[in-house]
């Protein structure tokens, strides 16, 4: 039954849109599935370091108004800088022979560990996922669930790093230029919304 929790809750994850998503997806149309992919592993690396965080505890550090403030105001720039280069300077080369150096993995690898992590809604997430299965599961089963939702969250990626890929096929290069900067834009977007929370947040 918690394998079961564990898959549903990560299906649940669907539904929730933000920069890294975008990123992920552009990052396949751009250098074909395997960057998309190295995201994917960046991003569920992230996921599974705020698991360890707050299993525990580290709640109250992220509850801290300080750190909730820096930690805007660092992921807010990083989305700002991301977002900037997609919107002004998109690559639209559709010429994708799916070899890709070990350093640009990395690159993307570290991009999508950096996105996913600097977002404080990711801790509150699975901080709420763990309470979830606490009061349904002891420690052991508790653990067994979120290693579900983690794999269920890394093969849907996984799924979309490769279904982007294949929408090269469909779009002209002109048409995949807007789209990037659509993408840029919206890591923009959320970027100045991270920075607005930290000039709101209240000391």
């Amino acid at each position: 039954m918690a394998i079961i929790t564990g898959i549903l809750l990560g299906l649940s994850t669907l539904i929730f849109i933000g920069p890294v998503l975008f990123y992920l997806i552009k990052s396949s149309m751009e250098s074909g599935a395997k960057a998309g992919i190295s995201v994917a592993f960046g991003i569920i690396s992230g996921d599974i370091i705020y698991v360890l965080l707050a299993l525990y505890g580290a709640k109250t550090f992220f509850d801290d108004p300080i750190h909730q403030k820096w930690i805007a105001l660092s992921g807010g720039l990083i989305l700002l800088i991301i977002g900037i280069k997609y919107a002004l300077k998109p690559n639209i080369d559709t010429q994708i022979d799916g070899k890709i150096k070990n350093k640009s993995l990395g690159i993307y690898f570290l991009n999508g560990f950096l996105i996913n992590f600097i977002n404080p809604f990711v801790f509150a997430v699975w901080l709420g996922f763990i309470t979830y299965n606490h009061s349904l599961y002891n420690d052991q089963w508790t653990i067994i669930s979120l290693i579900a939702t983690l794999s269920v969250i890394l093969g849907t990626d996984i799924f979309k790093a490769i279904f982007a890929n294949r929408l090269l096929k469909l779009i002209r290069p002109r048409i995949l230029a807007k789209v990037f900067r659509v993408f840029g834009i919206v890591m923009i977007l959320f970027g100045f919304r991270l920075i607005w929370a930290y000039f709101t947040i209240q000391i």
